[in-house]
């Protein structure tokens, strides 16, 4: 997993906000995510490009950041079910301010 090799500025807002949200993935898995909950291989079937390995390391630092929550269901076959949490919505505004921002460039 990687490690900063500079510690966060903890005066900084912007750079504790990009830190939890930058990752190859994070983006386009949050964005999923704050549409409805899904499974892994939901979240694959979105991003066909992203090995199941990048995703699961993604998914696990967005939980620890308390982004994202992993619900087990106890049942057979197994079911696991990935959610935004309260803080992980606060996002949702950020994003569509991204998404603007984006469309004009070309």
């Amino acid at each position: 997993m990687y490690k900063r090799k500079t510690p966060l500025k903890n005066d900084c807002a912007i750079e504790k906000t990009l830190n939890v949200i930058s990752g190859k993935w994070k983006p386009a898995i949050l964005s999923q995510l704050l549409k409805t909950n899904l499974r892994l291989r939901d979240i694959q079937k979105g991003l066909p490009e992203a090995s199941k390995r990048s995703l699961t390391q993604q998914l696990r630092e967005m939980i620890e950041d308390g982004l994202i929550e992993k619900k087990d269901f106890h049942q057979f076959p197994k079911k696991t079910e990935y959610s935004i949490t309260y803080l992980g919505t606060q996002l949702s505004s950020v994003f569509q301010e991204l998404s603007k921002f984006g469309d004009k460039l070309e």
